[in-house]
């Protein structure tokens, strides 16, 4: 008789919710008490660490006399487009309250109002002519009836990158205009709340197209760390609960070993791995050896890591990702990078006045961390992979 398997309940690419959300309460509650105080929110944290996640279980628990939408706008090409979909968002929260008050209709005169679903509007022959001027009309009335509205976005930065990228820098300076004038406006405090995220640096961005990264001052960053080792720990033990791989102390202990940097989607990488093997072979029981080799495999699949890498040439100058493209690559061979060896590079590239600018941004992005004056990567995942993706080095 063949026993069914039950593999570990994880899910990796598309977020992680309903019963595969793993909550993070200290997050949750850091940003709902930000948004309780009037300010608006920024998550600028490295991709993977489960911040699309966070905000979606926000929206499910929105308080009451709230309301909440996410939505990840990465693929907006425009500023109008941008704009239509925050007119958007703000009706389709508008409509969850109750629709028979009488200022719903009312704030509406001149439009038609056919349809309301998260993925969109549909207008009747009467639409609006500009969205802009009508979200400029729109959000001051929300002081009046005591509700507010709060907005998950999710990709911003990657929306105003590509339109930099494309020659449009006057569309991306419109909507961080603008942005910052809704949420800059006194009127608002009580009943507008944005929450903005994404996995690229934001402020290299608004850099490239302000000039200055000043524009963001206003907004509050939330600390949006990866699990701690006990986090990781009681997720292992929370995802494979009841399936039919099981990790005692010992081997929970060797996997958190190999991993360092505790990212959901890295844990899931190696649950994944370990599981289809031992599936595979209908062997159960897991050794530091499957651990190990599990490793190898997932670090084989370019398909993982790659994009960390071609981040850094999509998004900065060339010479710029070249030099931290080399900084890397001096890290994945040498284990560590120290602060003469990183301005003899900057030299070698001509970015001795802009490389800590540089050393920050890959921080914050995720990729190293500073230990005892010297940098080192966050992740052996990430290590393995820019040693075996640049397979000879020849810096001293």
């Amino acid at each position: 008789m063949t026993t069914t398997w039950i593999s570990p309940k994880i899910i990796i690419g598309p977020t992680a919710t309903g019963s595969y959300y793993y909550n993070r309460p200290r997050i949750v509650e850091a940003i709902w008490e930000q948004i309780n105080t009037g300010s608006h929110v920024l998550l600028a944290a490295p991709r993977r660490v489960g911040k699309s996640s966070v905000m979606e279980f926000m929206v499910e628990k929105c308080p009451e006399n709230t309301k909440c939408v996410f939505r990840n706008i990465q693929g907006i090409k425009s500023a109008e487009e941008f704009y239509k979909r925050f007119y958007e968002l703000i009706i389709f929260c508008l409509s969850k309250f109750d629709k028979s008050r009488n200022w719903f209709k009312d704030w509406f005169q001149g439009i038609t109002i056919e349809e309301i679903t998260l993925d969109g509007v549909k207008f009747g022959d009467r639409k609006p002519a500009n969205y802009l001027e009508e979200i400029g009309k729109l959000l001051p009335k929300l002081q009046s009836e005591k509700v507010k509205i709060v907005l998950f976005l999710d990709e911003l930065p990657e929306v105003l990158h590509n339109l930099y990228k494309k020659g449009k820098s006057e569309e991306a300076s419109s909507i961080l205009d603008n942005l910052r004038a809704w949420r800059q406006d006194a009127r608002l405090k009580e009943s507008f709340c944005l929450v903005l995220a994404g996995s690229v640096g934001i402020h290299h961005v608004v850099k490239n197209i302000e000039g200055r990264t000043s524009d963001l001052n206003d907004i509050k960053e939330v600390d949006f760390k990866p699990l701690t080792y006990l986090e990781a720990a009681e997720y292992v033990e929370w995802v494979t609960q009841d399936a039919t791989v099981q990790y005692n102390v010992e081997i929970r202990t060797y996997l958190l070993s190999k991993l360092h940097y505790y990212l959901p989607y890295f844990i899931n990488l190696m649950l994944d791995e370990i599981n289809k093997t031992a599936k595979q072979n209908q062997q159960p029981n897991i050794t530091t050896h499957s651990i190990d080799t599990a490793f190898d495999l997932v670090v084989r699949n370019n398909d993982h890591f790659r994009e960390w890498k071609n981040r850094l040439f999509d998004y900065f100058p060339s010479e710029e990702a070249a030099y931290m493209n080399e900084v890397l690559t001096h890290i994945a061979h040498k284990d560590t990078i120290d602060k003469r060896k990183l301005y003899d590079l900057a030299t070698k590239y001509n970015k001795k006045n802009s490389y800590i600018d540089l050393m920050d941004g890959l921080e914050k992005d995720g990729y190293i961390t500073e230990q005892d004056q010297q940098y080192v990567f966050v992740s052996p995942f990430l290590s393995a992979f820019w040693k075996r993706n640049n397979p000879v080095y020849d810096g001293e």
